[in-house]
């Protein structure tokens, strides 16, 4: 499969997902569920992700970037990926009941049981869904990831109609490991079996010794932020944080998630070929910093009304929130795979050394945000995301040699573009009719007007993303094309 034919699969796969997921969000919240509820669950999931860290060790990256794979070996590395998931399953289990008893809440152990059971199924699709990414072959990961997708939002929004509570959230969990397991192994069978001599998993397992730490640092600086949160400023917050990260977060998924999966592994066979890929990053930045930035800026000026349409009144106070994440997703974006690249030209010892800065950054700007108040917190995501976006752009610049004048030349295009994507709702927010109270309709305008603007933009500038648009337009074009010439 092309790079591009991938990127197009991998794409409508997170449109599918970001789709149900965002659907499923907006059903219970305005409907079911308060901001204490989502916020108890957020603490359990927060808590059960920073165990999790040990659950991958890196075998994904492995298997998925590996310049040769000995096909002999592949149940072996499956057999290692679920005795270390059933592991890791047993210490959130017991882990359960004192980090009931820290945050003073009894219905945190439930939580956290049922998202132990769900971590005794997730590792039989690590390895399956890792081998169709090094194939390329998005076709079938669509339906791996739409589907689990369908089947644990679908669940969580059913048993929260039924007054399950939080507790609808975590089975929905459970519902998405047990489908995604059997969808991934149905797409690329793999039976996993414990290795008989060490020599024979040697290769992954050296591996997975530096890419725990590495991932054992960035576990504690992107999931500790509920825990910190909750332990500071209490359940109710906890929910109006986690609302508004998880819209921000999504929307950049939506966007561009795919694009990353995608290069990944065209950068491990262009890194195979001997190929430079300081060029083929930069373009890289280019598109994501198109798409993001103009989407950022647009949520950020829109985060009022959009809070009141998707979630209701009692959802308002992540308002300010959501526009300071958008605002600052806008750094963290700035950098595409970030840990990636590093991983796949063998500086892993010190990208380790990169990481574990960007954690003490992270945990010490959100801490002191919270320490304040939920608003500071919520700003200290901007502060965190210069901090961040200085750490990883010039220790990539370095790495791939390329100059950092002529990154700076693609964020002056994309920013130009994504003012052009704002300038509506900004006017709108100028006049005074850009408020909570503005009408769907009124904003949805709007937005269609930035999107027309953004497009006006690309194409005036010249900028690089242009070109990509275009080529999906024609590609998606082509089929209806054929079928209109018949």
């Amino acid at each position: 499969m092309s790079v591009r034919g991938a990127a197009l699969w991998s794409m409508g796969a997170q449109y599918a997902t970001f789709t149900v997921q965002f659907a499923a969000s907006v059903i219970i919240s305005r409907f079911f569920l308060l901001p204490a509820d989502v916020g108890l669950f957020s603490i359990a999931l927060a808590a059960a992700m920073l165990v999790s860290i040990f659950q991958d060790l890196g075998i994904t990256r492995f298997i998925s970037g590996q310049p040769q794979m000995e096909p002999g070996a592949v149940p072996f590395y499956a057999g290692v990926a679920v005795t270390i998931g059933w592991s890791v399953a047993l210490v959130v289990a017991l882990a359960a009941s004192l980090v009931a008893h820290l945050y003073a809440e009894p219905a945190l152990a439930p939580l956290l049981w049922l998202i132990a059971a769900s971590y005794l199924v997730t590792p039989y699709a690590t390895v399956p869904a890792a081998l169709l990414v090094r194939a390329m072959d998005f076709r079938a990961l669509f339906k791996v990831n739409a589907g689990s997708a369908l089947a644990g939002n679908g669940t969580a929004v059913a048993l929260a109609a039924m007054g399950f509570g939080a507790g609808s959230l975590a089975w929905g969990v459970l519902a998405t490991a047990l489908v995604r397991a059997a969808l991934a192994n149905w797409q690329r069978p793999v039976r996993p079996r414990l290795p008989r001599v060490l020599a024979s998993v040697r290769p992954m397992l050296g591996f997975s010794s530096m890419s725990f730490v590495l991932s054992a640092s960035a576990a504690i600086g992107q999931r500790s932020q509920d825990l910190i949160v909750g332990r500071l400023l209490g359940l109710a917050a906890t929910g109006l944080f986690s609302r508004a990260s998880a819209l921000a977060g999504q929307l950049t998924t939506l966007l561009t998630g795919a694009i990353g999966t995608v290069f990944y592994a065209a950068f491990a066979r262009k890194r195979d070929a001997g190929e430079p890929l300081a060029e083929p990053y930069l373009h890289l930045v280019a598109c994501y910093t198109a798409l993001n930035w103009a989407a950022m800026l647009g949520l950020a000026l829109a985060a009022e009304p959009l809070v009141m349409l998707l979630y209701g009144p009692n959802w308002m106070g992540s308002a300010s929130l959501l526009r300071w994440t958008a605002l600052g997703e806008i750094f963290f974006v700035a950098v595409p795979l970030q840990m990636d690249v590093p991983l796949l030209l063998g500086q892993i010892r010190r990208l380790v050394w990169v990481n574990l800065l960007d954690t003490v950054a992270a945990v010490a700007i959100l801490t002191a945000g919270a320490w304040i108040s939920l608003e500071a917190a919520g700003l200290s995501r901007i502060a965190y995301g210069f901090v961040w976006w200085a750490i990883y752009a010039s220790y990539l610049a370095r790495l791939m040699a390329f100059p950092f004048t002529a990154l700076l030349r693609v964020y002056l295009r994309s920013g130009a573009c994504a003012l052009a994507a704002g300038l509506p709702l900004l006017l709108a927010r100028w006049s005074g009719h850009g408020g909570a109270e503005m009408p769907f309709l009124q904003l949805l305008v709007l937005s269609g007007l930035g999107v027309g603007l953004w497009l006006i933009a690309l194409a005036l500038t010249r900028h690089p993303a242009w070109s990509e648009v275009r080529a999906m337009l024609t590609a998606l074009a082509s089929p209806l094309r054929a079928r209109l010439g018949r």
